[in-house]
């Protein structure tokens, strides 16, 4: 009967929008982040999606550029120093980055004004051994 019915859908087996989406970066996360960063009242369901699948394709083409000139230098690691090389090779992955750079520019305090939050007891230590 009736009962069949529902009692098979609810038995469906449930997937994430990840992997809907044929994606490795979560859906959900980025859906998420969305909703606390406040950049709109509203948006499609859409969004997170594409977002998702956007920093994948980024991430994938710049992990492939830095395996390769890992390989070039002979190491079997990627290291920072080969993701630097990759950011200033492209000119959009550049301007992405020193875009988000320069937003984010005020959280570290210069080396000037961290020895000015050094206790007393440190301070004078530093004079003492210069």
């Amino acid at each position: 009967g009736s009962s069949d019915v529902s009692g098979a859908k609810a038995r469906k087996s449930r997937s994430s929008r990840s992997s809907r989406a044929g994606l490795l970066f979560s859906v959900s996360r980025v859906d998420r982040q969305l909703r606390r960063g406040c950049f709109a009242e509203r948006y499609a369901a859409r969004v997170p999606v594409y977002l998702a699948a956007v920093m994948q394709c980024v991430t994938h083409k710049a992990l492939d550029m830095a395996g390769r000139i890992s390989k070039k230098s002979k190491q079997q690691r990627i290291s920072p120093s080969h993701l630097q090389a990759v950011v200033q090779k492209s000119s959009v992955l550049k301007q992405l980055l020193q875009a988000a750079v320069l937003r984010h520019c005020g959280r570290a305090a210069p080396q000037s004004q961290r020895t000015a939050s050094l206790s007393k007891k440190e301070m004078t230590r530093r004079k003492k051994r210069s």
